[in-house]
């Protein structure tokens, strides 16, 4: 008896922290959960999510590109990383790691065109 007296009086304590913190930080959870689920989805569409931010760091993400790569995709412009996601609505594809041998090799390909492009014209 004495057990399930102390064991009662620690849930009920331990159920009112619980409810406590799930309701304080419920707003910045739901909207970071759906930021996340948005990038992780996969439902970037032929122009992006909306937030060239989050595309750029979902397409960084889920092609597994290595740092030196994710850097010269960073230093580009806007428009410029978004003709290399394929953000922009033009032929590229946003998703490579399925599809390619190797995705580092094909945006450093997609990168090195524009910086050509850029100087000869």
């Amino acid at each position: 008896r004495g057990d399930r007296g102390r064991g009662h009086g620690g849930r009920s304590r331990g159920r009112s922290v619980r409810s406590r913190s799930r309701g304080g930080g419920r707003a910045a959870s739901r909207s970071r959960s759906r930021r996340t689920r948005l990038a992780m989805s996969g439902n970037v569409g032929s122009y992006g999510t909306g937030d060239h931010r989050l595309d750029l760091d979902s397409f960084i993400t889920k092609n597994q590109l290595e740092a030196r790569v994710a850097h010269a995709l960073r230093t580009m412009s806007t428009d410029e990383q978004k003709k290399v996601m394929g953000t922009d609505g033009g032929e590229n594809s946003f998703l490579l790691i399925d599809r390619v041998k190797s995705p580092n090799a094909v945006v450093m390909s997609r990168i090195r065109k524009l910086e050509q492009k850029r100087g000869g014209a």
